[in-house]
């Protein structure tokens, strides 16, 4: 094809030698030709990977033709211990931020393709509120380096990550979901048990208090009728 699409250009390259067919026919190889390239693969880096903690998860992703990004996707606890609300990026060394929830934060950006992986990126950590620059090495297909630096990326602290499963729910869906009914403790089960049972019980006993009662007053001796009044006797002579 490629010689036959050579020949064709060559010829329509003088317009006088060249024939309207053949300028569509030169237009239809190309197109086909171009066509027919296959797609740069997908980097093996996108996808959702735990954290080195197992607490959170972050999903990585192709945000420009030539750069990764990356957002929280899961999380392990997504409430406040101590206002049970959801968790919020409070630590921000910017104000105006402490409300972004920590669901869906944005914690990777700008990740460039270098030989061994991508680098020159920033990464930000919501557990302490900074941003370091961070560099991604694909140890295997299911582990993944992850490298935070400042200034020289030999002296940055590496951490690894594993690949979660594709069916791992993200931290949005979960909040959709309805919350389930909260366990009854086994000590407030056993009282609320008790409680019934002495309940019962007292029914119980009124019950047969009161069927004593009935049967005590069904005994009881009627009271006998007056004597009917009688003229006295005549006294005899």
């Amino acid at each position: 094809m490629g010689f036959h699409l050579r020949f064709i250009v060559m010829r329509c390259f003088n317009i006088a030698n060249c024939s309207g067919a053949a300028f569509v026919a030169a237009g239809l190889l190309l197109g086909f030709s171009l066509s027919s390239t296959p797609a740069a693969a997908e980097p093996r880096e996108v996808g959702v990977w735990y954290d080195d903690t197992g607490r959170g998860a972050v999903k990585i992703e192709i945000c420009t033709p030539t750069t990764l990004c990356a957002k929280i996707y899961w999380l392990k606890e997504k409430t406040s211990a101590d206002s049970g609300k959801p968790l919020v990026d409070r630590l921000n060394p910017e104000p105006s931020m402490r409300n972004r929830p920590i669901c869906g934060l944005p914690v990777m950006g700008d990740l460039v393709k270098i030989d061994s992986g991508f680098d020159n990126g920033w990464i930000y950590d919501p557990k302490a509120g900074k941003s370091y620059s961070v560099a991604l090495d694909l140890v295997d297909a299911d582990t993944l380096k992850v490298t935070g630096y400042k200034g020289m990326r030999f002296l940055g602290k590496s951490f690894i990550w594993t690949r979660a499963p594709v069916d791992l729910p993200s931290c949005d869906q979960e909040a959709a979901l309805p919350p389930a009914p909260a366990p009854v403790p086994a000590v407030r089960k056993k009282q609320v048990q008790n409680t019934a049972a002495k309940k019962t019980k007292h029914e119980t006993g009124a019950s047969k208090l009161g069927a004593a009662d009935v049967a005590k007053s069904s005994h009881k001796k009627k009271p006998e009728k007056a004597a009917a009044t009688q003229p006295p006797p005549v006294a005899s002579n």
